[in-house]
């Protein structure tokens, strides 16, 4: 006799949350227990007004999910609070952002393994739409390079790609600070997407124009050692909290459904 399959659990969709660009081309959702763990984290802050004006998202290494958790860290708290956020990408290295938010994506693994064309015949989206690198060049406005999202109160700014020979005077100008001087004016909180800390020291730069940190880290991928370095790197700003992404819990649904979520 054939097993009968699982159900799936259905989700519940006024748990889920959607960012996407006013113009339609940019979107994801993100699912309710991302969402339900970054609530938890900004309503800690908030209630306790622990939120300041910069705040870094950092890694130890690539790959740890820094760019999803700013836009979902920021997503959330202008969801719930309407506070005014940006999501600042200054992640020359590995610009995301816009991937994150591509609705063509496949996953590329299994793209890969059927036919590697499916992935390479995807064209760049959004190629003409100004990012950090055309505004600090003087060739776009900062207004024109904010993308507005479904969310009122929240903003995503995408780095573009900056050579790597202008990158660490980049890190270090006068423009990029002016930049960011007047982005605070604009917005209660801006949520800075900076390149894992153990790749570069502009890194460390970068992560200095905010006065606060929060620190994202995979779990049973980053050994300690690198993570203990990234901290003691930026030891000068704030610690508000550490996320660990692609947690996996050992545990049976019925137990699950037992243990609090907030």
């Amino acid at each position: 006799m054939a097993k009968q399959r699982k159900k799936e659990p259905e989700i519940d969709m006024s748990q889920v949350l959607t960012v996407s660009a006013l113009d339609g081309r940019l979107q994801h959702t993100f699912a309710p227990d991302v969402i339900q763990s970054f609530r938890y984290m900004a309503t800690h802050l908030t209630l306790n007004n622990e939120l300041p004006a910069r705040i870094a998202l950092i890694a130890a290494l690539r790959g740890e999910g820094v760019t999803h958790t700013a836009v979902a860290l920021g997503a959330t708290i202008a969801s719930d609070t309407g506070r005014r956020i940006c999501v600042v990408e200054l992640n020359w290295w590995a610009p995301g952002m816009i991937n994150l938010l591509d609705p063509r994506r496949v996953d590329l693994t299994l793209a890969k393994k059927k036919k590697k064309a499916a992935v390479e015949a995807i064209e760049p989206l959004l190629p003409d739409h100004p990012r950090i690198e055309h505004v600090l060049a003087g060739e776009a406005d900062l207004d024109a390079a904010i993308i507005h999202t479904n969310i009122p109160t929240l903003d995503l700014l995408p780095a573009g790609d900056i050579p790597i020979s202008r990158r660490p005077a980049t890190a270090r100008s006068a423009s990029l600070r002016d930049l960011i001087a007047r982005l605070t004016e604009q917005y209660d909180h801006l949520l800075l997407d900076v390149p894992a800390l153990r790749t570069t020291s502009d890194a460390i730069v970068l992560a200095a124009l905010s006065s606060a940190c929060i620190v994202v880290t995979q779990q049973g991928t980053t050994s300690i050692t690198p993570v203990q370095q990234a901290l003691d790197d930026v030891k000068s700003l704030t610690m508000l909290g550490i996320v660990l992404n692609k947690v996996r819990i050992h545990m049976p649904n019925w137990i699950q459904s037992l243990v609090p979520q907030d």
